[in-house]
């Protein structure tokens, strides 16, 4: 069988997997198990964290939430069926043990039944399922590589139409391997198509640098200069350098594959505004959102991978951000937690992780730190001073390495919730004293 038979293929199953769904009734639940407020107010339901099938949940939003032509901006960063597995890169913090050494745990695999046919028709299911979500103005931009962009690419044509192909954007960096028999591998692919003709768009510019970085003194020509020389300012071309996520970066959760905020933002502010809703059905650790956060715009994520949503809850909790978190209640995995109140503070006493599902590269340096110091597993928690037994409705958001939390007061059933550096849930109550 050849490539091009598979393409078409590919193609055909992935439309009727759509078209089955959308005849459907049945839809997944995903349930609101969190709202994340820091006393803000009431986070509204499309600034959301979501742990679920893209598939099944993008079924949920145009069945169930109405989305249909909402979005005006999606960003996708799929798997690049690159035939490999990915992992997140875990270091546990302890005062009494120190640092661990790093971890590996697995975050997804790129290893696809069926092959490149396989792979190709899981996400041309999606990418309809995409364009029924996006705005009549709005516009996908796709994240691949070498891979498998050529057939993207022409599945896209085929979805989108060729006349709404806008850009290939080619995202260079340094980093990555090199070889002997090859040039060294250093750009993605950033495939940006419109939904209609009529699309939004704001013209970025960016700095060109003279010739010998020399005045030109050109007539009604304004010119520049900074420590490296004499530039203009152009609109932007279709090559972007920008730096990979450093490994001391501040933006780094240690999750596979991360992508930049610089990055987003690019994309982010070029095809949206201030209030339009942006959105990432390949979620990865959370980088569409806290990019949202900070430009304005409201932001919907999903991914089926439990440790990306815990770097997404964690990274928007810490930021301040007022968001919702739901999940697809089969995927929540669970561990014990014990905490104690005393007058206004809550202490967190022990912790209780569920390992045997686990995929790790050092189980032995896990185990090491769950016997000496259990708590030092836990990733984030959150504590509700008035649980509803429903929502848990944060008020008060703890990460890297709080154990106790102040000024908590309730009027009935204190609840805490979170999750530890496996992606493991968690939720306890603590009773109000009298």
């Amino acid at each position: 069988m050849t490539r091009l038979e598979d393409l078409g293929k590919a193609f055909e199953r992935g439309k009727i997997l759509y078209e089955k769904a959308m005849r459907g009734e049945e839809t997944a639940v995903f349930r609101e198990i969190m709202r994340v407020s820091s006393g803000a107010g009431e986070p509204e339901w499309y600034n959301s964290a979501v742990l679920g099938d893209n598939f099944d949940y993008m079924k949920f939003l145009l069945k169930e939430r109405n989305m249909t032509g909402k979005i005006q901006l999606i960003y996708g960063d799929p798997p690049f069926f690159s035939k490999g597995r990915y992992e997140a890169s875990l270091k546990i913090k302890s005062q009494r043990l120190g640092e661990s050494r790093i971890i590996k745990a697995g975050a997804y695999d790129d290893r696809w039944k069926g092959g490149l046919e396989g792979y190709l028709e899981m996400l041309t299911a999606r990418l309809f399922m995409m364009r029924e979500l996006l705005a009549d103005r709005g516009s996908i931009w796709l994240h691949l590589d070498w891979h498998a962009v050529h057939y993207v690419k022409v599945i896209m044509d085929q979805i989108f139409g060729e006349e709404n192909f806008i850009n290939e954007v080619i995202w260079t960096y340094k980093s990555g391997g090199t070889g002997k028999r090859a040039f060294a591998r250093k750009h993605d692919t950033l495939l940006f198509y419109s939904k209609r003709k009529d699309y939004k768009f704001n013209s970025l510019e960016e700095k060109s640098y003279n010739r010998d970085l020399k005045p030109y003194r050109f007539r009604g020509v304004e010119e520049f200069r900074d420590e490296k020389g004499w530039y203009t300012m152009v609109n932007m071309k279709d090559v972007w350098s920008v730096d990979m996520v450093g490994r001391t970066s501040s933006e780094r959760t240690g999750y596979a594959t991360q992508k930049p905020e610089r990055l987003l933002e690019l994309i982010i502010s070029s095809c949206s505004d201030r209030g339009d809703i942006c959105a990432d059905f390949f979620g990865g650790s959370g980088t569409l959102g806290a990019v949202c956060e900070k430009s304005g715009r409201r932001w919907i994520m999903c991914d089926e991978g439990r440790l990306a949503f815990s770097d997404q809850v964690k990274r928007l909790g810490k930021s301040g951000a007022c968001f919702s978190a739901a999940a697809d209640e089969r995927r929540l995995q669970k561990g014990r937690l014990k905490a104690a109140l005393k007058g206004e503070e809550i202490y967190l006493r022990e912790y209780q992780a569920c390992t045997d599902q686990a995929a790790l590269s050092d189980r032995k340096e896990l185990d090491r730190f769950a016997e000496g110091d259990s708590l030092s597993l836990v990733k984030y928690w959150s504590v509700d001073p008035d649980f509803n037994g429903s929502v848990h409705s944060s008020v008060f958001f703890m990460s890297d390495g709080e154990r106790s939390c102040s000024g908590v007061k309730g009027k009935g059933t204190i609840n805490i919730k979170g999750q530890d550096v496996l992606g493991n849930f968690f939720s306890e109550n603590v009773t109000q004293l009298k």
